[in-house]
């Protein structure tokens, strides 16, 4: 059984909150102690991958503007981390996103309970 983050984007985050969310990935990266094997932080996305078993959280800057397939919704995306301590970090990037964003028009988030 799985248990899964999800979140809408409907938005470009701007330079600022960009900056914000990478340096709170950086900081993710330094407590996470194990619990990570790959982080990545650029200008376009921060990729965080839980141990095998664990999908890959990506966190784009942009708003993907095209379709890979037809009645695509662009805004949702979602990453399954099983419920393992990999989750605690995903879910802590998308609280401190949709606090910085603070409209639920603009970025909402859910989880499985």
């Amino acid at each position: 059984m799985g248990y899964t983050n999800y979140w809408h984007q409907y938005i470009n985050f701007n330079d600022k909150q960009w900056k914000a969310l990478q340096q709170e990935a950086e900081y993710i990266d330094g407590i996470a102690s194990g619990n990570l094997a790959n982080i990545e932080i650029t200008d376009d996305y921060i990729l965080m991958n839980g141990k095998p078993g664990c999908e890959t959280f990506v966190l784009n800057k942009n708003m993907p503007t095209e379709k890979d397939y037809d009645n695509q919704d662009l805004s949702f995306n979602f990453c399954k981390t099983r419920a393992m301590t990999y989750d605690i970090y995903v879910w802590h990037m998308l609280v401190f996103a949709a606090g910085m964003i603070n409209d639920t028009y603009k970025f909402s988030i859910t989880r499985d309970l």
